[in-house]
């Protein structure tokens, strides 16, 4: 299988930030394959949202948009250019239900300062 785009550029030594929001209980799944390839800091929080799942919106005509937000988590890590690959296999594959609405992984490649590159 070839590598994602994201990983080609990657030079050795650069730095990736993964941001996942995913199904509240995905959460185990996710932590558990992804602390066995990763054994840095991940920060996780509570979210409420809603993606392309039907009858999850619905207008009422005098107060607009009502929506019926699902619960899901937000994980944030940082990773170097040799463990990108198989920590992003690990959050896809814990958080992998077959289903719309199983979540949305952001990878966004740092500097060696630790910002956003341009």
């Amino acid at each position: 299988m070839d590598a994602p785009a994201t990983l080609r550029g990657l030079a050795p030594g650069a730095h990736a930030r993964v941001v996942a929001v995913l199904r509240a209980f995905s959460l185990d799944a996710v932590m558990g394959r992804l602390l066995a390839v990763h054994s840095g800091l991940v920060a996780v929080e509570q979210v409420r949202g809603y993606g392309r799942q039907k009858d999850h919106l619905e207008f009422y005509e005098d107060a607009g948009f009502e929506g019926s937000f699902l619960p899901k988590v937000r994980i944030e890590f940082t990773v170097g250019a040799e463990g990108l690959g198989p920590a992003l296999a690990a959050v896809c594959a814990g958080a992998r239900t077959g289903r719309i609405g199983d979540g949305k992984v952001f990878v966004q490649l740092l500097n060696e300062l630790g910002e956003a590159a341009a």
